[in-house]
């Protein structure tokens, strides 16, 4: 993309800054090459869809407007015509530079805790999710996708929620805040096989039982009694932190 239409969508839109990562313990994924494609063959099929509709309304007028003998709604319709193609060209370029905008500016983000997505570029979005709420774990493919070799990663934790915004032709209509996608990435099962290992680790660290690593390291590794001294810390400072209940007993 070109650097100056680039910076200048970026100070208009006021886009965010790149998301602030931890020194360690974090993996980033970032959707695929592909992905860019996919979204322009979206794009550009769209952009046909109301050139196609802007041609019929013009043959439309064409044909029917002379019938008419009031002078005045011929010359409006032809005016709406005309602004209807000026703001067709005028968004074009925008919407183009906003798809590969979208594209630069989508974070997949894998903590020792917790899943993080931000998107959007016209309305940003950003979704956290702990691994001990999650419930479900699916890899999603259309047929197009399957063309460039992408898929999605929807991931659901529990109960329901209002439905969230969409973004542009990619994101689902409907999609509630108890769902996050990481779209159009190349390697799913990994990213899957990833979330599942994490959200086993917690599960079994809440329930008691042995601390399963990412690697499958079994309890008594350090990277399990780590873990463990990590969450004995915060409880001991939440218990510092929260001051004793006093009771107090009524005398009769």
């Amino acid at each position: 993309m070109a650097d100056f239409p680039r910076a200048w969508l970026l100070r208009l839109l006021k886009a965010p800054p790149e998301p602030q990562l931890p020194s360690s313990g974090v993996r980033v994924f970032r959707a695929a090459p592909g992905y860019l494609r996919y979204r322009q063959i979206r794009w550009a099929l769209a952009q046909a869809g109301v050139v196609v509709g802007l041609i019929a309304g013009t043959m439309f007028l064409d044909s029917f407007m002379p019938r008419l003998r009031i002078p005045v709604v011929p010359r409006l319709a032809w005016w709406l015509e005309g602004f209807a193609w000026l703001s067709f060209l005028v968004q074009l370029p925008f919407s183009f530079f906003i798809a590969q905008l979208d594209y630069e500016f989508r974070w997949y983000i894998l903590s020792d805790r917790s899943l993080r997505i931000r998107e959007g570029i016209l309305s940003m979005r950003e979704k956290t999710m702990t691994f001990a709420n999650i419930q479900q774990i699916s890899i999603q493919q259309n047929p197009l996708q399957r063309l460039f070799g992408l898929s999605d990663v929807k991931v659901e934790t529990a109960g329901g929620g209002s439905s969230g915004g969409s973004e542009g032709g990619d994101s689902s209509h409907g999609e509630h805040m108890h769902e996050a996608h990481f779209r159009g990435v190349t390697h799913p099962e990994e990213i899957r096989d990833l979330i599942l290992a994490r959200v086993r680790m917690h599960r079994d660290a809440g329930l008691g039982e042995s601390i399963v690593a990412e690697s499958g390291e079994p309890a008594g590794t350090p990277a399990a009694i780590e873990a463990a001294q990590e969450l004995l810390r915060e409880m001991r400072a939440l218990r510092q932190a929260v001051p004793p209940r006093q009771d107090k007993t009524l005398a009769k």
